[in-house]
């Protein structure tokens, strides 16, 4: 289906609320199959891949409209987006975002630590000890060496606040701390696992949609 077919189909009330910054991408499953570009541009071409974090990839998780402010970390560009989910008339399954300046609202900084709950007990764990993050049974957990806890952060709160240059998400479930990573190995059916250097050497799979932006944060 061509772009202007796409956007053909969008209600009228939408195209009405449109302010003329405003950019529209569509994807499906993997990749973007329409763009239309507006004042605020992140330079998106059909074909190109969705990108862990942005607004169409966590739609596409969740299967529920979307709102959030983007980091530059995903485009390059920050925005604010908002993403509606789209069935096709074959079923598949697509994700519309109207993408739009950010907010002018204070940004939140980066967490520096974590309050993490065991049982009646809650500590502040510095983030540069924490081996990794996981998203498991309706909650959050998250691991040093010698404990685990659980926190109110969910995965994506916490995708959009730790220092990028220290945290790298690798599955729609896990995010690793770079420095607790020992290696990266090809496992059954070529996915790529990481390997942490903790104590116990968790293995963590790389979920397929990562995979380019793990090789892409970790340059390999």
């Amino acid at each position: 289906m061509s772009d202007a077919s796409w956007f053909e189909q969008l209600p009228q009330v939408l195209k009405d609320w449109l302010p003329e910054s405003a950019s529209i991408a569509v994807a499906d499953n993997r990749r973007y199959v329409a763009y239309r570009p507006g004042a605020h541009d992140l330079r998106i071409r059909p074909g190109d891949a969705v990108r862990p974090g942005s607004i169409a990839h966590r739609v596409l998780q969740r299967h529920a409209r979307v709102e959030s402010e983007v980091d530059a970390s995903v485009f390059g560009i920050p925005y604010y987006g908002l993403g509606y989910p789209l069935t096709t008339a074959d079923g598949r399954q697509s994700a519309l975002t109207v993408i739009l300046p950010p907010r002018q609202t204070a940004p939140q900084r980066p967490l520096r630590f974590v309050m993490g709950q065991d049982n009646y007990l809650w500590r502040p764990v510095p983030v540069e000890e924490i081996t990794h993050f996981e998203s498991y049974q309706k909650k959050t957990w998250f691991y040093t060496d010698t404990h685990e806890f659980t926190t109110n952060h969910t995965i994506q709160a916490l995708e959009a606040r730790l220092p990028v240059h220290q945290f790298v998400r690798i599955h729609r479930s896990f995010i690793v701390n770079i420095g607790y990573i020992d290696y990266i190995e090809r496992g059954d059916r070529s996915h790529l696992q990481v390997i942490l250097r903790n104590k116990s050497h968790t293995r963590l799979s790389v979920g397929r949609a990562y995979v380019k932006y793990l090789r892409e944060s970790l340059e390999f």
